[in-house]
């Protein structure tokens, strides 16, 4: 026992001598078992796309350190990869995994080699690419995954990889080789540019008032430096190549066009103390002007008005909102000045059958559609089975890159690829890799629908593909030819459990549901006023608007945002129908006889003229007559006043609720409590007692007469 106890000591002393002198002795620690200690920028990749003429490349940006203790040793390499020779090998890469190296650069110290907690250092790398000492070897053109690697040893632990960066790096020439000649049959290219807001602003738009905005955000993306901006300046960089704007179509958000517009009017942000002023009045009206610019004479499609769930819309009392979400052209034309291509819709994920099936009836012809969202489908467009629509899938593996594949590394160390410094890399190698590839087949590239990246980033991406086109490598084609060809086959729609749980949720649906049926009734109350001059629904627009924005696929990143969206809906349409009242008086009513009328003051404050029905409650002291429905004119204020015929019943003080609703029942405004005081009855009442007393006393006298008969008898 002795002897076991001893060896028990001697194997955990061992086991705790390894644990200690491990960080010691190791090398780079794996990726994915470092702590997010450092955090890597690039701010530079040149070139973007290597050529014959390309000697060396430089990448530019800086090292921070987050972490929570001192870093020392700091050390850079770069590390390329195998040539990724199929589709399959570049999806992989694009998960942000690194590739085994197969060259590599000596390890470069930082300048400075040592951070503290919150400081940076300066990145600054340039590499040959002839595979001379130090540089890195490209034997052929091709995609290859690039790889930056930046060691350091934190307090208290080991040498390590603390940041890392995977892209791809794509080679149109080998340096210092002749360069190769285009493809004999280049790929066709067509790219949708989205312009779209990340979200929809709007929580209230009231008739002929000021657009309320959640909050101020939209400015500062539109302001120069931000991410609308970036979007319309980049493509504005580019509006005089021909080859290269050909190729282009511009994807619009109608709400995100109804926002900017609004706020170019003067809008209010909604804030905890009240509206306030928006600041961004300015800068809306010069980016709308920069945007009507950019798309003049120029290819432009439509979004779902803000990028609705079509399927959720669909389900919505049979649907009645799907032509507010897609029938959007003339409102786009009015704003912009350019008219979308009739029935062709981009619209987000695959869609079930009832969207679907409502689209052509809507003027849609045409769903530009992702082409994991089809099953059966051939190259090129297809006709989608069970309709007449047209489904023309877009080019998944570009489309991949420049979202960001989803299969990334687990590394808190490791840059995801969805990063726009990546994204656009990656998204420019998977172009180059179609060019090189060749095969003339239909290259439709869609970026996100929220698209963010810096302005340069995106002024490299256009430019880049620029150099594709003009070297032949690709062949740029216009959206309206692409969609001119035959379907090539067909294909299934595929929406899964996975796109049922990712939808609206349903007690936002059902509560849509609800505020559209209070609305059809509101508008059966409602008229045109002579004097006003309104359409009704005019004032129902808005909300219908408001409904759509409810689905918009944004809340779906989580939380409840839709459900918020959703109150922010009732509270318009609680806000329209308050604007109908009666009012309270100040006062407690006398009626002056016992069957006098009740006065009622009736408002509406609305421009068309309502159907109400008044309706009193608690009146058991009180018999009223028949009152009958009351149209209201439109803006008359106070100036309504009912007489409503009433008895009292009994004398004395009560009160009475006088409320208002369309003859429909839907509640207008708050019921209202009348205070009366009485002081006789009305005349039926007192003919009804007096008779009673009568009665009473002729009773009694029989009574008493009776009783003095049988006295006299006995």
């Amino acid at each position: 026992m002795k002897r076991f106890a001893a060896n028990l000591w001697v194997a955990a002393s061992v086991a705790i001598l390894i644990i200690l002198l491990a960080p010691l002795t190791a090398g780079a620690q794996s990726i994915t078992d470092t702590p997010n200690r450092l955090r890597l920028d690039i701010t530079q990749l040149n070139p973007r796309t290597v050529t014959s003429t390309s000697n060396t490349l430089t990448i530019t940006g800086t090292v921070t350190n987050v972490g929570d203790r001192r870093i020392s040793e700091l050390q850079v390499r770069l590390e390329l990869g195998e040539k990724l020779g199929t589709e399959r090998q570049v999806r992989s890469a694009m998960s942000g995994t690194p590739a085994t190296a197969v060259s590599s650069t000596k390890f470069l110290d930082l300048d400075p080699g040592t951070l503290e907690p919150g400081q940076s250092s300066q990145l600054n790398v340039t590499v040959r690419l002839d595979g001379s000492a130090g540089g890195l070897r490209i034997g052929s053109t091709g995609v290859y995954p690039l790889l930056v690697n930046v060691n350091g040893t934190p307090a208290y632990g080991g040498q390590a990889r603390l940041a890392a960066m995977s892209l791809l790096l794509p080679v149109a020439g080998s340096p210092g080789k002749t360069t190769a000649p285009p493809p004999g049959q280049p790929a066709r290219v067509t790219m949708l540019w989205p312009i779209a807001d990340t979200r929809p602003r709007i929580v209230a738009a009231p008739f002929n008032g000021k657009v309320v905005l959640g909050d101020d955000v939209l400015a500062e993306e539109l302001r120069p430096g931000g991410r609308l901006d970036a979007l319309v300046s980049a493509a504005s960089s580019v509006r005089d190549d021909p080859q290269l704007s050909r190729s282009l179509c511009y994807a619009v958000d109608p709400d995100l066009l109804d926002t900017v517009d609004a706020m170019s009017r003067g809008y209010e942000i909604r804030t905890a103390r009240g509206n306030i002023p928006g600041g961004g009045t300015e800068v809306a009206r010069t980016w709308l002007t920069a945007l009507r610019g950019l798309v003049a004479n120029q290819c432009v499609v439509q979004l779902p008005y803000a990028d609705a769930d079509l399927s959720a819309l669909a389900g919505v009392r049979g649907g009645d909102l799907m032509n507010y979400a897609l029938n959007t052209a003339q409102r786009v034309q009015q704003i912009i000045g350019t008219q979308p291509l009739p029935g062709v819709l981009w619209a987000a994920g695959p869609l079930d059958s009832a969207a679907l099936s409502s689209l052509p009836g809507n003027g849609i012809r045409t769903l530009i559609t992702d082409p994991a969202d089809l099953s059966g489908n051939e190259d090129g467009g297809v006709t989608v089975n069970g309709t007449t629509l047209r489904a023309q899938p877009t080019d998944s593996l570009v489309s991949t890159g420049l979202a960001g594949a989803p299969g990334r590394s687990g590394s808190a160390a490791s840059t995801p690829p969805d990063d726009p410094a990546i994204s656009t890399q990656n998204g420019l190698a998977a172009l180059v890799y179609r060019g090189l590839t060749g095969g003339g087949g239909p290259v439709l590239v869609a970026p996100p629908h929220r698209w963010s990246a810096p302005e340069n980033e995106l002024s490299q991406l256009l430019g880049s593909l620029g150099e594709l086109i003009n070297r032949r490598a690709l062949t740029p084609v216009a959206l309206p030819q692409l969609l001119g060809s035959a379907p090539g086959g067909s294909a299934t729609m595929n929406y899964t459990a996975e796109d049922v749980a990712a939808a609206t949720p349903a007690p936002v649906t059902d509560s849509m549901s609800s505020v559209e049926a209070t609305m059809a009734d509101l508008r059966t109350a409602m008229a045109v006023d002579p004097a006003a001059q309104i359409d009704p629904d005019q004032l129902l627009i808005p909300l219908r608007y408001a409904l759509v924005r409810n689905c918009s696929t944004a809340w779906q990143r989580g939380g409840n945002a839709a459900g918020v969206s959703a109150a922010d809906t009732r509270a318009q349409l609680d806000a329209l129908l308050g604007q109908v009242t009666v009012d309270t008086p100040a006062v407690p009513i006398s009626l002056a006889s016992g069957s006098a009328p009740l006065p009622v003051f009736l408002n509406n404050a609305l421009p068309v003229q309502v159907a109400v029905r008044i309706t009193l409650n608690n009146s058991n002291g009180l018999r009223t007559g028949d009152i009958g429905d009351q149209l209201l004119p439109a803006g008359l204020g106070a100036n309504r006043k009912i007489t409503i015929p009433a008895e009292a019943l009994r004398a004395g003080r009560f009160s009475i609720t006088v409320a208002l609703s369309t003859p429909g029942g839907t509640q207008l405004g708050n019921p209202a409590r009348f205070e009366l005081r009485s002081n006789q009855y009305g005349v039926v009442t007192l003919v009804l007692t007096i008779a009673g007393g009568v009665a009473l006393v002729l009773l009694s006298g029989r009574q008493i007469y009776r009783r003095i008969r049988a006295r006299n008898q006995s």
